[in-house]
């Protein structure tokens, strides 16, 4: 597939995974091949290939967009994606889906748990092998 990005594709296996991006492009017709073209040389060659922002945060960052914009099916790949392939922390990932919840409302915070349960339960990764959230600080009502 010479019209493909080789950096953009390398990445997008390294992050999606090998199947994800062999089933994109197996299902590809003539009708959707520019779609795939876009997506591997613009998405993954002209942002998560160059290096300015770790892989890491792009996962963060995706998740976040994903979630708050309501694309419960792309947020879950990338959660997946965030835990399997580019590792972010447990704990990072639960500060974000709160934050989600805080600025998208909490029907979107709900939605982010229940697909973060999920994916967790499906990787067999025990939700309770992080360190508990400090809530010392919140849900306290001032004192008089």
């Amino acid at each position: 597939m010479a019209d493909f990005n080789e950096e953009g594709t390398a990445t997008r296996r390294a992050v999606a995974g090998d199947e994800w991006v062999e089933k994109n492009f197996s299902e590809m017709s003539e009708f959707d091949r520019a779609w795939q073209m876009y997506v591997t040389n613009i998405n993954w060659a002209g942002t998560w290939s160059r290096g300015i922002i770790d892989k890491r945060t792009f996962s963060l960052i995706n998740l976040a967009m994903l979630g708050g914009a309501g694309h419960m099916h792309e947020f879950e790949v990338h959660f997946r994606n965030a835990i399997v392939r580019t590792k972010v922390p447990l704990e990072q990932l639960r500060e974000l889906l709160i934050h989600i919840g805080m600025y998208c409302g909490i029907p979107t915070g709900t939605d982010v748990f229940r697909i973060a349960r999920r994916v967790l339960a499906e990787e067999g990764i025990d939700p309770n092998s992080i360190a508990p959230l400090d809530t010392g600080h919140l849900y306290h009502l001032p004192e008089d």
